[in-house]
């Protein structure tokens, strides 16, 4: 082999190091394009049902189009109450999306009308102009949400804030889209791709370390061999060519075994983390985007090789023959030795035994390219993992493919609350303001602070539906502030909501990257039903019951079924799966069992026989349920009773004769004897009978019935009035958090003449008003529905304008199993909301980052290696003649070690404070932002502490991999200071 190709091809160990570091620089380029770019393409197919043409403007736009929509937005003050107004023309066209065709509705001039407005109609002043206009009631629009009030465009411009969108169709992708999951998703996985780009600037640095190391050594090496060349008759530029080549030669073979390598590990991370149970659909494909990111980074590792070795060549090419035929000086070129001896006369402590400072240039660039990359996964971990605290859980719907497909009951975190386990029921919402995609989040700012610990550092706090806060971070890159309002689009649905900004906050990650906005609105932004959210986080949940069964007994009555007594219980099932409960029913002192299943939030009855108990009162206890109950009532029936109970006025007028009802729960008794003092009466086959009231007092009634006694007592008075006799009932008996119970409220009239009377019914969140004409001796009922309340108790109330008043008290069940229903129904896992985001809209993120850690550290090693092969070999001489005089390997590693600690520190400390330079920077000019959220590194003590001894363990490593071949060859093999071409065929052995 000549000498020509010698310096081009000529094989070494270190080669193979070079080309091994560089194979892992152009594989961890790879690994993270490939994934990082089918994490954009899942999210973007997840999001791909979502897509529409239309745009918001927030300017007016031209209208001549038939694609074009001017609304005026507005709002106005009802009943204490901010609500949006909407001006509409009357020719308006309609809007497609989705294939759907979406019709708007058609405003009245001078009227706002509200599908969610059910008083009747009213008038109210505009703000501006004075007019008065009338509020209606209008029918429900998939566009237009209930609560806003439409209008005609010059009706709206009347009132307060009033401003123009347009809405239009658009050929291209639109600055704020009428839907915008899908180009939230497609421009976040373009930030992401262009992250990946700085990324390939980074492996540059470390090919151009490694290059420049390898062959600076090879240059070292050679110089007998480059001064025959000289001598012969090569010119500089041919021998700076010869080393271009080799370093172009050794980047292209790294590259190609790289890329091979790269495809390989990422199919390796992906099957490892679905054998390890992460759910991950990301796939190892070469496509359009990832060719983008890969072409140019081979195009700039090649030039950057090329130059690389251009420039460690240069010295011992330009050089005269006689001076490079003379043995290389082992000490560092004549700037390095100035650097060094800079440092060396700062303190005693900066001498080296072996190593020289040449070191410290490439050690620190490598480790600058490592401090960045840990300083944004610090940034990352700054942002997911205070969503992710192990303190916390989220609940979301255990069959829903991703968060925005979950629909979690609200009332799940009014039932945490009453635990006293801290809640936030939350929406997602995916945006795209202006071109930049944010994320937005439906929340009561209440519980949400209250879990979160965000504060206000500027404004106020939102109490209106279409008010809301923005994180400090957002609102410094989409400049905006409180006092201002922004317009967006619908996240999974189509529409449009106007904000006003009230106030900014600061929390912890990704927080400060969000725009907070009122449930209720997101819902209309969201498609999300009313009672649902995305899904719940709470902290301070016991998860210790998670053995306990998620089905509760809500009522329980006795039945006569086919001839048969028994209980019938109604079971409800508070979680989000199916489950199966044996329940105990005890009747008396008989106890039967039954195993009960219920679907998700479903509810089911069932009948268990108790043929052989015995007639009279028992307690009936199932589940949470506990009361008296008669058997064998006086038709021989078996009926969910308490026992006998006699109904009469509460007072009467003096020398009245009221009606007296005896019964068994619902049940007349007929023949059951009725006393009052020596006054006997019975009663018909209906349970009445009279009584006369002659004389003023108490008097005390008694009933008597199959040996059971009842009394009540009535208060006469010549100044009583006839009233109605009120009775109040809930049903079911013990109501879980899902269901809405029953109220029933009876007015008996006792009296021999018809009774007038007002009725009003109050309840939680409810108040019922209804007049009522009862004739002599009948019933008038009123019912009403009661909301969804979380466990507790409460009170169902009911009065009539003569005073009478009567309660009934009811206890919602959950609070017990709520904790149970969380921990084993659907799917609960510690974290928050954002984290499953990441995990399942986001793709599989801890893939990407177990990749990128893996292959960062060992592409870390193996360019510090290099740059400290380059280090130990200029003191090659040296360590032979000690190994000559007796020293042995494990004292020079020693040596070396000691040396690279200082050199180590000082190159760590040297690379953070470039890293934190160059980090910022890119934070300043907005290149680390990646799906809405800022990639803003956190320093702590800590992290600074983690970095510091990473980075000094890493310099350890790679120079004890450089040096622990050289103090294991012969101490002769280290004196040869140059490589002689050996003639091929001759046999002999060449040291490389």
């Amino acid at each position: 082999m000549g000498y020509r190709r010698v310096l081009s091809f000529g094989w070494a160990r270190r080669d193979t190091l070079a080309v091994v570091v560089i194979a892992l620089t152009v594989s961890f380029l790879v690994g993270a394009a490939v994934l990082g770019v089918a994490l954009g393409d899942q999210t973007t197919t997840i999001a791909a049902e979502y897509e529409t043409s239309y745009g918001i403007y927030e300017t007016p736009q031209d209208s001549s189009s038939s694609t074009a929509l001017t609304l005026t937005l507005a709002e106005t003050t009802l009943d204490g109450q901010q609500v949006p107004v909407v001006g509409i023309p009357r020719d308006a066209s309609a809007l497609t999306v989705r294939g759907e065709t979406i019709s708007l509705p058609t405003p009245e001039r001078g009227a706002l009308a509200a599908a969610a407005y059910q008083g009747p109609e009213s008038r109210l002043q505009s703000d501006a102009s004075g007019e008065t206009v009338s509020i209606r009631s209008r029918q429900s629009n998939s566009f237009i949400p209930d609560s806003w009030y439409v209008t005609d465009p010059a009706t709206a411009a009347s009132f307060d804030h009033a401003t123009q969108v347009t809405i239009r169709s658009v050929d291209g992708r639109a600055a704020t889209p009428l839907l915008s999951a899908l180009e939230f998703f497609v421009r976040g996985a373009g930030e992401l791709v262009r992250l990946l780009r700085l990324a390939t600037v980074a492996a540059g640095i470390l090919v151009a370390v490694t290059i420049y190391s390898v062959v600076q050594i090879t240059v070292r090496e050679r110089r007998p061999d480059i001064a025959v060349l000289r001598s012969t008759g090569a010119t500089p530029r041919q021998v700076l060519q010869l080393f271009a080549l080799r370093a172009v030669t050794l980047t292209a073979v790294g590259t190609a075994v790289g890329y091979g390598f790269g495809l390989i590990l990422v199919r390796v991370v992906v099957n490892a983390a679905i054998y390890g149970g992460l759910p991950t659909s990301l796939s190892a494909q070469i496509s359009q985007p990832v060719l983008s990111v890969l072409v140019p980074a081979v195009v700039l590792f090649l030039v950057v090789g090329g130059l690389s070795g251009l420039l460690a060549a240069y010295k011992g090419a330009t050089q005269e023959p006689a001076a490079l035929a003379k043995p290389a000086r082992q000490t560092a070129d004549a700037d390095t030795s100035r650097f060094a001896g800079l440092l060396e006369t700062c303190s005693s402590f900066l001498k080296t035994r072996l190593l020289g400072w040449e070191a410290l240039v490439p050690t620190a660039s490598t480790l600058t390219v490592f401090m960045c990359a840990l300083l944004l996964l610090t940034a990352v971990a700054g942002a997911v993992g205070p969503a992710s605290d192990t303190d916390g859980q989220t609940i979301t719907q255990p069959d829903a493919p991703h968060p925005i497909a979950s629909n979690v009951p609200v009332v799940y975190a009014d039932a945490l609350r009453s635990q006293e386990a801290a809640a936030s029921p939350e929406i997602l919402l995916f945006e795209v303001y202006e071109g930049d995609p944010i994320v937005a989040r439906g929340v009561n700012f209440s519980a949400y602070r209250e879990l979160s610990g965000v504060q206000i550092t500027e404004g106020s706090a939102p109490n209106q539906r279409y008010e809301a806060v923005i994180g400090a971070d957002l609102a410094r890159s989409s400049d905006l502030s409180p006092g201002e309002t922004v317009v967006i689009g619908g996240s999974t649905t189509a529409s449009v909501a106007r904000f006003n900004i009230t106030g900014t906050f600061t929390g912890t990650g990704i927080q400060d990257d969000q725009l907070l906005v009122s449930i209720p609105a997101a819902r209309e932004m969201g498609n999300i039903r009313d009672d649902s959210v995305h899904f719940v986080r709470t902290r301070g949940l016991d998860r210790e019951t998670a053995a306990t069964s998620t089905l509760v007994a809500t009522s329980a009555r006795l039945r006569n079924v086919n001839n048969r007594t028994g209980v019938s219980v109604a079971v409800t099932n508070l979680g989000l799966s199916e489950a199966t409960r044996e329940f105990e029913i005890k009747l008396g002192s008989t106890v039967r069992k039954r195993s009960v299943t219920v679907g998700s939030q479903q509810s089911t009855r069932v009948f268990v026989p108790f043929d052989e108990t015995p007639s009279g009162t028992h307690t009936l206890a199932v589940g949470e349920i506990t009361k008296n109950v008669s058997v064998g009532g006086p038709n021989g029936e078996s009926d969910n009773l308490s026992g006998l109970s006699i109904s009469a006025p509460r007072t009467a007028p003096t020398n009245s004769t009221p009606a007296v009802r005896v019964s068994h729960g619902d049940t007349p008794v007929a023949n059951a004897t009725i006393s009052l003092g020596a006054q006997t009466v019975t009663t018909n086959d209906r349970g009445l009978a009279r009584l006369a009231l002659n004389s003023t007092g108490n008097a005390t009634l008694v009933a008597t019935s199959n040996g059971e006694r009842e009394t009540t007592t009535v208060t006469v008075r010549d100044d009583a009035v006839r009233a109605l006799t009120l009775d109040a009932t809930v049903s079911p008996d013990a109501p879980s958090i899902f269901t809405r119970p029953k109220a029933t409220v009876r007015a008996w009239n006792p009296w021999a003449e018809t009774v007038q009377s007002s009725l009003r019914v109050t309840g939680p969140s409810v108040e019922k008003k209804r007049p009522v004409t009862v004739e002599s001796g009948e019933t008038a009922t009123v019912r009403a529905r009661l909301p969804r309340r979380p466990a507790g108790s409460y009170t169902v109330e009911a009065t009539t304008t003569a005073g009478q008043r009567v309660t009934a008290t009811y206890t919602v069940q959950g609070d017990d199993r709520l904790g149970a229903a969380l921990a084993q129904s659907g799917r609960y896992t510690g974290g928050g909301g954002i984290t499953q985001a990441i995990q399942v809209a986001f793709g599989n993120i801890e893939v990407l980052v177990l990749a990128v850690v893996a292959l960062l550290s060992v592409m870390t090693v193996g360019s510090t290696t290099a740059a400290f092969t380059r280090a130990v070999h200029t003191t090659k001489r040296e360590i032979g003649i000690r190994r000559a005089t007796g020293a042995s390997p494990w004292a020079i590693l020693t040596d070396v070690i000691v040396d690279t600690l200082k050199i180590g520190t000082t190159a760590t400390v040297l690379a953070g404070v470039i890293a934190f330079g160059v980090v910022s920077g890119l934070l300043s000019v907005g290149e680390l932002r990646v799906f809405g959220v800022v990639l803003e590194p956190v320093i702590t003590p800590t992290a600074v502490v983690a970095a510091l001894v990473g980075g000094v363990a890493l310099a350890v490593i790679s120079a004890t991999l450089a040096t622990a071949g050289m103090v294991r060859k012969m101490p002769a093999s280290l004196l040869v200071d140059r490589h002689i071409p050996v003639p091929e065929g001759s046999g002999e052995r060449r040291d490389a």
